[in-house]
């Protein structure tokens, strides 16, 4: 997991993307042509562009641009999921630059599935230390720069299993570090920064009926991307990721969903890399990052209840924690996290949704979350 934004920058960067999106969305609501599937009529590809405004503290006013692009199925593949693909530039009075691009595709009647993401940032971080167990005080900012390329592709090779390969180039810069702190005083891997490279196996199956928005089936992902000498790469590890969803559906078109995430980085990861409790899909409420270490498991509940056809609510429940080895982790040292978040379906045939959350960890504070599609 990247480092994230602090909720506040999140809010703002999307908030005009949201306004923007609410009031595009409703004036091409008609816009819909022949190409359907068995079940479901689908709309033309659409774009939902937007100007991005706000302002932080870390960056004061900054400004840019937001783009979505909605890929409904060919005619000639009507079976194909939909595809989505998202760009975001800012740039800071400050002289940061934070882009974005992102997407997932898919191809040949879901034969073949394409995800894909490329960032660069030159933003302010913040970084607490490695383990389960922190103070607010033990807070140091520092500045980081870094570009990531990361080009993941499946393969359909028995029914609802796919199996591929995921693929990882990172450079990054840190600097501006506290005197007297952390990365000052500690020898911490990746403080350097450096080239960051991996490769490895990814499997998935799947049975759910949306991949936007389930009804029902399940989803389980897990991969091992390798990263040494032979790959290129400054640091040598292993990044394991598992990942498991059951949807089940309730009243109407309610929907309740279980989420198991586990990440285990055996090896020498850079601290950026390591696990990291929170952020907008895992623990949310958590400021992503202030927990890390070597291995993190959280396990998740939501509750989606679907108003109408553009619009729903979504109650989540979640409890976690990283710790150094898997003796090492204990019901003492879980944290929680719980809130709230409202929908938009701006492609309301797919259930994409605009996500708003709002979530509390066990400590009481609050963060906010404003981005595209489902949490898992």
């Amino acid at each position: 997991m990247l480092l994230s934004p602090s909720p506040c920058r999140q809010f703002f960067r999307f908030a005009g993307l949201m306004v923007a999106l609410c009031s595009m969305h409703f004036q091409g609501m008609a816009q819909v042509d022949s190409t359907h599937t068995d079940t479901v009529h689908r709309s033309k590809g659409k774009f939902f562009p937007s100007p991005v405004l706000g302002y932080s503290p870390e960056t004061r006013l900054y400004f840019g641009a937001g783009l979505v692009w909605y890929l409904p199925p060919s005619k000639k593949y009507p079976n194909s999921n939909a595809s989505v693909i998202k760009a975001v530039g800012v740039y800071t009075l400050n002289k940061q630059i934070e882009s974005n691009i992102s997407g997932e595709s898919y191809f040949g009647d879901n034969l073949y599935k394409l995800n894909y993401t490329t960032n660069f940032f030159k933003f302010p971080d913040a970084f607490y230390g490695i383990g389960n167990q922190n103070s607010p005080d033990d807070k140091e900012s520092y500045n980081y720069d870094y570009f990531n390329l990361q080009v993941n592709g499946e393969r359909l090779v028995f029914p609802k299993f796919f199996a591929g390969l995921k693929t990882f180039i990172e450079t990054t810069k840190v600097y501006d570090v506290k005197e007297g702190g952390i990365f000052d005083t500690e020898d911490v891997p990746g403080e350097d920064g450096g080239l960051n490279t991996g490769i490895g196996p990814w499997l998935t199956y799947d049975t759910r009926d949306n991949i936007y928005f389930p009804l029902k089936g399940l989803n389980a992902d897990f991969s091992a991307v390798f990263h040494s000498k032979l790959t290129g790469s400054n640091y040598t590890y292993v990044d394991y990721m598992f990942e498991f969803s059951q949807f089940n559906k309730m009243m109407r078109d309610d929907v309740l969903g279980f989420n198991v995430y586990a990440q285990f980085v055996p090896g020498e990861a850079p601290f950026n890399r390591l696990a990291q409790l929170g952020g907008d899909r895992h623990m949310r409420g958590h400021y992503e990052g202030r927990y890390r270490d070597i291995n993190y498991i959280a396990v998740q509940a939501e509750y989606r209840i679907t108003f109408w056809k553009y619009f729903g609510v979504n109650i989540f429940a979640g409890t976690g924690e990283v710790a150094p080895d898997l003796n090492s982790f204990s019901t003492a040292g879980l944290h929680y996290s719980y809130g709230v978040g409202g929908r938009l379906f701006i492609v309301p045939e797919d259930k994409l949704s605009l996500r708003v959350d709002y979530g509390f960890d066990e400590e009481g504070n609050g963060s906010l979350y404003v981005t595209f599609r489902e949490a898992f």
